[in-house]
């Protein structure tokens, strides 16, 4: 049986792609007849995408595309106005799109609001991770967005500088004052631990105004978007638990200092600072342990190779283990 390269649900006979669920395609792509398979290679890209990156952003290695649906139906790269942006695996992170897409998948799973994506094929067969954009209107005008770094009016190369204390703080006053948002933010760093995201920093968390928000006040996080396990590469293996550190001036907990690693007094710790009820961790720890069989069946059936499922396994398993510990105290 094959899996869709969308949702990872099984693809029912009679589905018009093989490796394609119609209803997930569909919410994707708005259609159809749009092809699941690029109308170029992966060389081609690396040679041709010069001219179509320009004033697209690239996080570090990660090099992106813009797209749109062209008159052919057809994913076709453009300079602006793009509705899904292309992330082929970099050569230094091999499967990072097939990687990407089962992260991204199991953090809709555990209810956080998270990009819609999918993976596609390049014309040689290699598979590339696409999203569609959530910083545009149904017009087409660009939706009101701030990152977390902008936020604290900081350089790009600064984006690892602040603890997630003092950005859970930023997201209260940015939000004048929305606790639920706060509440959102604390999961998305519980889940960037859950799956060994070390790569949670303050350009991948941004803050989204409502349409008709008239306000300098914003009203929620933007979806989920960059979430990988970066813990099942060997050369990020050393690169620490967290993106940035948790409390401010690096304090650490005392529990911290016993285990040698973070448990979750270190994140009642965290709701605490963010004057949060701890219970809005202990939820979230209650509701992975309920869906843990669903999360495994979601990382065994993705597109990762065996080793890299086999990591990502391991790692979710020992994170839920130790979150649990002093959780529900």
């Amino acid at each position: 049986m094959a899996y869709c390269k969308i949702s990872l649900k099984e693809v029912p006979r009679g589905s018009k792609y093989e490796d394609y669920h119609d209803a997930a395609f569909k919410k994707l792509f708005g259609s159809l007849k749009v092809s699941p398979v690029l109308p170029f290679s992966r060389s081609e890209f690396k040679q041709d995408s010069v001219k179509y990156t320009k004033g697209m952003s690239i996080s570090g290695v990660h090099q992106k595309l813009s797209l749109i649906i062209d008159a052919n139906g057809y994913l076709s790269p453009v300079n602006q106005g793009g509705e899904f942006i292309l992330k082929p695996s970099p050569e230094e992170f091999p499967f990072a799109a097939e990687n990407e897409h089962a992260a991204m998948l199991i953090s809709d799973l555990l209810g956080i609001d998270t990009a819609h994506c999918g993976l596609v094929a390049f014309s040689d067969g290699e598979l590339a991770y696409v999203t569609k954009r959530f910083d545009r209107l149904a017009n087409g005008q660009k939706r009101h967005q701030e990152d977390l770094l902008q936020g604290f009016n900081m350089q790009s190369d600064r984006k690892y500088d602040k603890s997630y204390e003092e950005a859970g703080r930023l997201v209260f006053e940015m939000t004048d004052g929305k606790k639920s948002v706060v509440s959102d933010y604390l999961r998305r760093v519980v889940y960037a631990y859950l799956i060994g995201n070390s790569d949670l920093h303050l350009k991948n968390l941004s803050l989204q105004k409502n349409e008709d928000n008239k306000t300098h006040f914003y009203d929620k996080l933007s979806p989920n978007y960059d979430c990988l396990f970066t813990d099942t590469y060997e050369s990020l293996e050393d690169a620490g638990f967290f993106a940035l550190d948790l409390f401010k001036d690096g304090e650490t907990t005392g529990e911290y200092d016993h285990y040698g690693y973070p448990t979750g007094y270190d994140f009642l710790e965290l709701c605490r600072r963010l004057d949060i009820p701890t219970t809005i961790f202990a939820k979230f720890v209650d509701l992975i342990v309920k869906r843990k069989s669903e999360v495994i069946e979601m990382i065994n059936r993705s597109f990762m190779p065996e080793k890299m499922k086999e990591k990502a396994l391991e790692t979710v398993e020992d994170r839920l283990r130790v979150m649990q510990v002093g959780a529900f105290e």
